[in-house]
């Protein structure tokens, strides 16, 4: 039985686990011995998921469908699996929003503010108190290297990521007294849908992809020893710059470089149109 599983019993509930992070979370705890209750907007993908975790790591699994960005949508999370022994938690699930603040439609903003802060903040709420009847369990808010300074063109994004990173870090020391391990996973540059489908040349800006099974075994390691893991050397350089020099100098660089980057990406798609062959 791994250590995770001794600490905090036999079921582990992850957000956001139809791909990515999520994902590579719910197998990690499937390998150390967890039942797992996969949550995603995509039943399918869970299904599948569900079957292959089962067949693999001979775990219990429990699929919710569920889009957590509707009213009433963590209520009726809570309600599916109260029954259910769990102990560790992690809502990993999010949305970004790239672009100019005001060329945005507020619409996809306060999506992507429901999903990247309430319904995080929510859950940790509503099961923390369940959480606390235990002995021992945890939780692991997801937010992002963008949470550690503002980012020109991922504003809402990046401010989003900065407010859990505040939750959680007081959080780690509220909820300890009540034996609740809180850790906040702040992933750099990560090779998912999520940043796949992103109109930017990566190979633009100083950071390397991690694989999200690097970022989850990072986070797993980290839960109840730390309050806080950046996954990544050059990431943790990134996060930590700004306690020694003024806080406007990354803001500035990663405007540059962001700005940079989307440039580049539009010119090779401009390149591509150019040189594309007539379909008539």
């Amino acid at each position: 039985m791994s250590s995770l599983k001794m600490k905090y019993g036999t079921w582990a509930l992850v957000t956001g686990a139809s791909s990515g992070i999520g994902k590579a979370l719910a197998r990690r705890l499937a390998q150390q011995g967890f039942n797992v209750v996969l949550v995603a907007r995509r039943e399918q993908e869970l299904g599948v998921l569900a079957k292959e975790l089962e067949a693999q790591f001979q775990v219990d699994t429990r699929v919710v469908a569920s889009d957590l960005s509707e009213a009433g949508a963590v209520s009726e999370l809570y309600d599916a699996v109260s029954q259910l022994d769990i102990g560790l938690v992690i809502p990993a699930a999010g949305i970004d929003e790239m672009g100019r603040f005001l060329d945005k439609d507020y619409a996809s903003l306060e999506r992507m503010l429901t999903l990247n802060i309430q319904v995080p903040t929510e859950i940790a709420h509503v099961f923390g108190q369940k959480l606390a009847t235990r002995k021992r369990a945890g939780i692991i808010l997801v937010a992002s290297l963008f949470g550690y300074q503002g980012i020109p063109n991922f504003a809402g994004y990046a401010a989003s990521k900065a407010y859990i990173l505040t939750l959680g870090e007081t959080l780690n020391v509220e909820l300890a007294k009540q034996g609740i391990d809180v850790l906040v996973l702040s992933p750099g540059l990560t090779d998912t849908p999520f940043s796949q489908t992103m109109d930017i040349d990566f190979g633009k800006i100083p950071m390397f992809a991690q694989q999200p099974e690097t970022v989850a075994k990072t986070a797993l390691a980290a839960i109840g020893h730390k309050p806080t893991v950046v996954s990544g050397l050059l990431n943790k350089i990134y996060a930590w710059e700004n306690r020694f020099i003024p806080r406007s100098w990354p803001v500035n660089l990663f405007g540059f470089l962001i700005n940079r980057a989307i440039k580049a990406f539009q010119s090779k798609q401009n390149a591509v149109a150019t040189v594309a062959p007539s379909t008539r």
